[in-house]
């Protein structure tokens, strides 16, 4: 049976209010519940062709969100307002993805949501991208895999790249620069992944052309994406840091996690010219 929030699926356009690492530090006391359920992994989103007079490059805004049975609200992978559009080109048509906020779980049936414009001239002159709800269902067997799914509107494709995700545990990743400086005019890409879908990477930030975003006293980077899911028993969580000019990979390291049921796991990737100091705040999931 459907959880009950998919009752009111719909209703409430609020973010998804359930926090990631919310079995960090403390147990589960009722009428809370939590495990390692099933969840799904979200690598990328991108647009996989359009149609019907659109031309790259396109000016995108507008929100990509899922909604599972641990809350009734959005947990949002994408959202940009008109004022803050993201380019894409044919050539790299990925949207840069900001979410999920924790992990998605799949127990019944998870709903993707998509309300995506592309920017014109004036806002009249603004045309619809993709608008749909597609329900994911999980057919796909006990074992963590990786998979994509085509969703179709009438000016556009887009492509999902998924991970089925057995046994899952949530993993809120952090960096902080503990020596050194981060490179002016270097590219910084980090990103995470499992051993069991090795062929896939959530892009934890890539800053392009931007400096590396440092906050507060303890020098935290500012990451556009933290959390991903890891399969409980079998895998572990590698964490990678690489510096590039251009194309070219400059310094690069990576480190791996087994992961917990709950607490904190930290490690340190040298790079050269600065040390990043990694934690991973492991949680249950649930509701």
């Amino acid at each position: 049976m459907y959880c009950r929030c998919f009752l009111s699926l719909g209703l409430n356009p609020l973010a998804a209010k359930i926090p990631n690492k919310r079995f960090t530090f403390k147990k589960p006391k009722w009428p809370q519940w939590a495990s390692q359920p099933t969840t799904l992994q979200i690598f990328s989103v991108k647009v996989a062709s359009i149609r019907g007079g659109l031309q790259w490059p396109l000016h995108v805004f507008g929100m990509v969100a899922i909604r599972d049975c641990a809350d009734q609200n959005r947990n949002m992978i994408f959202d940009r307002s008109r004022d803050n559009c993201q380019i894409l080109t044919q050539e790299v048509p990925y949207l840069k993805l900001t979410g999920p906020s924790r992990a998605v779980m799949l127990s019944d049936p998870a709903t993707f949501e998509v309300n995506l414009k592309v920017k014109g001239a004036t806002e009249s002159k603004d045309e619809c991208l993709s608008f749909l709800a597609k329900t994911y269902i999980n057919y796909e067997g006990a074992h963590s895999h990786h998979l994509t799914r085509e969703y179709h509107s009438r000016l556009s494709t887009l492509e999902f790249a998924l991970g089925s995700m057995s046994f899952s545990i949530e993993a809120t990743i952090a960096l902080r620069i503990t020596s050194g400086e981060w490179p002016s005019g270097f590219r910084a890409k980090f990103t995470a992944s499992t051993t069991s879908i090795s062929c896939a990477e959530v892009i934890l930030l890539d800053s392009g052309d931007d400096k590396v975003s440092v906050v507060g006293h303890g020098r935290n980077i500012t990451l556009a994406r933290s959390v991903v899911s890891v399969e409980r028993l079998v895998e572990r969580l590698k964490v990678c840091a690489k510096a590039l000019q251009g194309d070219h990979i400059v310094a690069g390291r990576r480190m791996l996690f087994k992961p917990q049921r709950d607490g904190v796991s930290d490690g340190t990737l040298r790079l050269g010219f600065c040390t990043l100091g990694v934690t991973i705040y492991w949680s249950l999931i649930g509701y």
